[in-house]
């Protein structure tokens, strides 16, 4: 058997990697590091490559999108929630007035109060546009 070949750096485990993650946030949320400032900051830090920072910067940027997207779904199915319970206790009580209101609030929500544009000359499909200069 031939002994392994050293590939260069040593290559942390998930451990590892979760501990230098949370420093990575905190560059980026509490210091408000710019990209190349955190680059060469956590390069330094950490001892890897800019390459590799860059790969650390890109996955907690990913995470912080996931993890927004994920909250902001949930606040909105709660908000809807709440908009639902209170028309009908509108309906019930007759109040005519906050309905409307509740009523628009949910059309806003879902975005149907947005004019929607309608192709009706290509339809849908790419338009070129030629110039000719020439009448030759």
């Amino acid at each position: 058997m031939e002994p392994k070949k050293k590939t260069g750096g040593r290559k942390s485990n998930e451990i590892e990697y979760e501990e230098k993650m949370t420093r990575v946030f905190e560059l980026i949320l509490w210091e408000k590091k710019s990209f190349t400032e955190f680059r060469d900051l956590v390069s330094k830090e950490f001892e890897i490559t800019t390459k590799a920072a860059e790969n650390m910067w890109y996955d907690a940027r990913k995470r912080l999108k996931e993890r927004h997207t994920e909250e902001h779904e949930q606040i909105l199915q709660d908000q809807l929630t709440r908009l639902y319970d209170l028309l009908n206790r509108c309906r019930e009580s007759g109040n005519r007035r906050v309905e409307s209101e509740v009523l628009r609030d949910l059309t806003k929500l879902y975005g149907l109060e947005q004019a929607k544009k309608i192709d009706i000359t290509s339809g849908d499909l790419p338009i070129s546009v030629n110039i000719i200069l020439n009448s030759d």
